[in-house]
């Protein structure tokens, strides 16, 4: 039985680089300090992580492929295809969700005078 990612490899960067401007746009607001517009609405966690999640898994599903062979002893087999673009947009998604739990770290865990 193989498992093969539907998904086209070239087109997969290109519409991940689209969903992470919801995450970089959050991340440039948030650093300038501005009150930009639709902040509120796309600040959510639940759109910046999924976001995240998707253009993750959209490439790491065209670039991994996995075989598994039933015969006696079972075989699985992994491989994994190096392109250029799809490990880019994988490292910026790991590097921006990086930024996000260090941001979240900071605003919830400030030192309180007095305390």
């Amino acid at each position: 039985m193989t498992v093969l990612s539907s998904i086209k490899p070239g087109i997969t960067p290109r519409l991940a680089l689209t969903l992470l401007i919801v995450p970089l746009y959050f991340i440039s607001a948030s650093a300038l300090r501005q009150n930009a517009p639709g902040l509120s609405l796309l600040g959510s966690p639940t759109i910046l992580l999924g976001a995240l999640l998707v253009a993750f898994a959209l490439n790491a599903l065209s670039i991994l492929s996995v075989d598994f062979r039933s015969d006696a002893p079972p075989v699985l087999n992994v491989s994994l295809s190096l392109r250029f673009w799809n490990l880019a947009v994988i490292v910026s998604c790991l590097l921006l969700l990086g930024v996000l739990l260090g941001y979240a770290f900071a605003e919830n865990f400030q030192a309180r005078p007095g305390s």
